[in-house]
């Protein structure tokens, strides 16, 4: 085990943190329970499963355990602090540590995997200044965390932590609107989606943050659900008997905004026959075609169009542009059985 023990400096709002690095023996390793990016699935396991096994279950961690071993070793450092009972509990690294127990297991005379390259944090850090640190590592820097962990991260760091979303935005180099957009979606997934029915939906949580993401993003959707909780509770349902795709979140409010779509939705039918109805009177939802004439329309009846309307006057390619659109919407009409015998017949070339 290298003795050698090298300092690192890093600045937290202000004020300098030392971590010392370490090789630290594994049995003196205590993996952290809170941990960001596996407290959500320790919640669903917890009492069936160690925290190891969790995390041994998690494909990425697979992957990540045979590229520890290929490579011989880490490349990124994990993060501890001393504990009360003088061990060392992982603020970060909870995988890379798991990996290094299995490859320990596996092959208990190795000495690479008898003990793990650690920075450790001194005792005087508030939970604060990691929270930032972390989020500096996974959110801001080089090692993404997904989206849901981000929200997650944020989530804890306003919650918990009682940080500002200007603060955290700060932080986290982000726009407030995301921040505030990524807590109020994390915060509605885990009070209500995890826990409606008793939780029946509890596993789906994970592999369902974009629906709650894409709700959050749209005005229409916040704006209702502050005044209609039942709302929240529809979408909850939704999400979890599986009647939505997150795309169809995009399109859900044009169908809360129709009574017959939202009525037949409502009833328990799907999002679908839904959106059937809501083209019956706005051929545009469901057909790229018809959303394209609506384009052109607004273009040809826009002000805005004033200098293409003098380019047209004057450019004889951009006239035979024109003039060949409109014969072939003429044709198309025509096809369509559009009667067309009041249109002013175009003049011969």
């Amino acid at each position: 085990m290298n003795s050698h023990k090298f300092v690192e400096e890093v600045v937290i709002r202000g004020k300098v943190i030392r971590l010392v690095h370490r090789n630290i023996p594994l049995e003196n390793i205590v993996l952290d329970e809170d941990n960001p990016r596996i407290r959500y699935r320790l919640k669903l396991q917890k009492g069936r499963k160690s925290l190891d096994s969790v995390i041994q279950s998690m494909p990425e961690v697979r992957a990540l355990k045979h590229d520890i071993e290929r490579n011989g070793g880490l490349r990124e450092r994990i993060i501890v602090q001393s504990t009360h009972s003088g061990g060392w509990k992982t603020i970060e690294g909870n995988c890379r540590t798991v990996c290094y127990r299995t490859l320990h297991k596996k092959a208990p005379r190795d000495a690479r995997w008898k003990a793990i390259p650690a920075r450790i944090l001194p005792t005087d850090i508030d939970a604060r200044e990691i929270a930032i640190l972390l989020s500096d590592f996974h959110i801001a820097g080089k090692i993404q965390w997904k989206a849901h962990e981000k929200a997650g991260q944020i989530y804890h760091m306003n919650s918990n932590l009682g940080m500002s979303h200007d603060d955290i935005a700060a932080y986290l180099r982000a726009s407030k609107s995301t921040v505030n957009r990524f807590h109020q979606a994390y915060k509605f997934m885990i009070e209500h989606f995890l826990t409606v029915g008793g939780g029946k939906f509890a596993k789906e949580g994970e592999r369902k943050w974009s629906y709650f993401d894409e709700f959050f993003k749209r005005r229409e959707l916040r704006e209702e659900l502050k005044t209609n909780p039942r709302l929240g509770e529809l979408f909850c349902q939704w999400v979890g008997e599986g009647k939505l795709e997150p795309v169809d979140v995009r399109k859900l409010p044009q169908v809360l905004q129709h009574p017959e779509a939202r009525k037949k939705l409502e009833s328990g039918e799907t999002f679908s026959e839904a959106l059937k109805i809501l083209a019956l009177t706005d051929p545009e939802h469901g057909s790229d075609f018809f959303r394209l004439l609506a384009r052109i329309r607004e273009s040809c009846t826009s002000a805005t169009q004033i200098r293409e309307i003098l380019r047209i006057r004057n450019d004889k390619v951009a006239q035979q542009r024109v003039l060949d659109t409109y014969r072939a919407l003429v044709d198309f009409m025509r096809l369509a059985n559009l009667d067309t015998a009041q249109l002013p017949s175009m003049r011969p070339q």
